[in-house]
């Protein structure tokens, strides 16, 4: 009887026992360092966000400025013999128009050639006129300008790489010089190319016929760089 009467008396002991309830810990409001932090990146956001709608309407604003100049471009005529030059060609061309011409480095203004053009818009009909001399025209309608280049330059960044990669940078500078020079020897007047791997910059200077090559061959390195940089 005594065991029954303790067994009775400890199990009523063990159901009545009740589990210590957790306490949530007490909210901590912020400090002033902490609603000062805070409150300074969320203007600093508010601020990065606004100029860079800035920006974005400022670019707009340009780009369709420019597209609005290309559209209002006259329309031009012209027929030459085999006996006038460029110089001559693009000023009888322009004779009724303010523009201005801008030649570049090793531009031949006294080079002959025959064109005939009939009623095409000033931008098309300039780059008409000199593609056959290897050249590329590029007209500013805004600044009134027609800018004549036989020299294209073109900059590239490659991914961080060493420096001390002498054997990357040697062919890269091998394959760019065979590019620009072509099969002749290294000429000056053909172009040049500049190489810096302490920043990874790539500088190449080219005829216009022979950019094309560089900028498809520098596409397949910057691929390369990139694959390899995820790997």
């Amino acid at each position: 009887m005594v065991f029954v009467i303790l067994l009775v008396v400890f199990t009523g002991c063990g159901m009545r026992r009740q589990p210590v309830p957790v306490q949530p810990l007490a909210y901590q409001p912020l400090s002033w360092q902490e609603r000062h932090l805070a409150l300074r990146q969320t203007w600093e956001t508010l601020v990065a966000e606004r100029e860079a709608r800035e920006r974005r309407a400022a670019n707009d604003q340009e780009t369709e400025m420019q597209e609005d100049a290309v559209r209002q471009l006259p329309y031009v005529s012209l027929a030459t013999s085999q006996h006038t030059t460029l110089a001559e060609a693009l000023s009888v061309l322009l004779a009724a128009l303010p523009y201005t011409v801008v030649y570049g480095p090793q531009v031949e203004v006294t080079t002959p050639l025959t064109s005939h053009i009939t009623h095409q818009r000033l931008d098309r009909a300039v780059a008409t006129l000199v593609h056959p001399l290897g050249y590329q025209a590029t007209v500013e309608p805004v600044r009134r300008e027609i800018h004549i280049a036989a020299i294209l330059t073109r900059h590239w960044m490659l991914p961080p790489r060493p420096a001390t990669d002498d054997r990357f940078w040697t062919q890269l500078g091998t394959d760019l010089r065979a590019l620009v020079h072509g099969d002749h020897a290294i000429d000056p007047a053909s172009g040049a190319v500049v190489l810096d791997p302490t920043i990874g910059a790539v500088t190449v200077s080219a005829r216009v016929a022979r950019m094309p090559l560089v900028d498809t061959h520098m596409q397949q390195v910057l691929a390369v760089s990139a694959a390899a940089r995820e790997e």
